[in-house]
């Protein structure tokens, strides 16, 4: 065996192994939740940074702290107004029409007994199917 093919072994289990240990183990569990909140904390120091750099701009450029941040708000509500503007309108869906098969009044219906093949097609009633909404509360009781 080659050193790379090696390589690429042990690679693989430590994948394997860094996977099982983030996904199936109480530990993995743990440096999730650790991850998380670190990743908020982060986020949090970052809104703190951006709003004490709009409320106190620096002395070489005052104006251009606050207008940066305006012009991604509008950016933001005029994205959010196209996307919501720009979404597929979805239509109800039409009652499915089916097509009555046709069936001759007076036919007697025919019994058959075990297994046998049966060459003409018999309807003793027909129903259209479907076409009342499904209605639930939703929940248990």
């Amino acid at each position: 065996m080659g050193l790379i093919r090696r390589l690429r072994r042990r690679a693989n289990i430590y994948a394997w192994r860094v996977r099982y240990f983030w996904l199936d183990t109480p530990a993995g569990r743990g440096a999730q939740v650790a991850t998380f909140c670190f990743a908020v904390l982060v986020v949090i120091l970052q809104l703190i940074r951006v709003a004490v750099a709009s409320l106190a701009p620096p002395a070489e450029e005052p104006v251009k702290a606050v207008y940066w941040w305006v012009v991604q708000l509008i950016i933001l509500v005029v994205s959010a107004a196209i996307s919501y503007a720009m979404r597929p309108k979805t239509e109800k869906p039409k009652p499915v029409a089916g097509d009555a098969p046709t069936v001759e009044d007076g036919a007697d219906v025919k019994h058959h007994f075990g297994d046998c093949w049966v060459s003409d097609e018999f309807f003793q009633a027909w129903r259209v199917t479907g076409t009342k909404p499904i209605k639930t509360k939703g929940g248990k009781k």
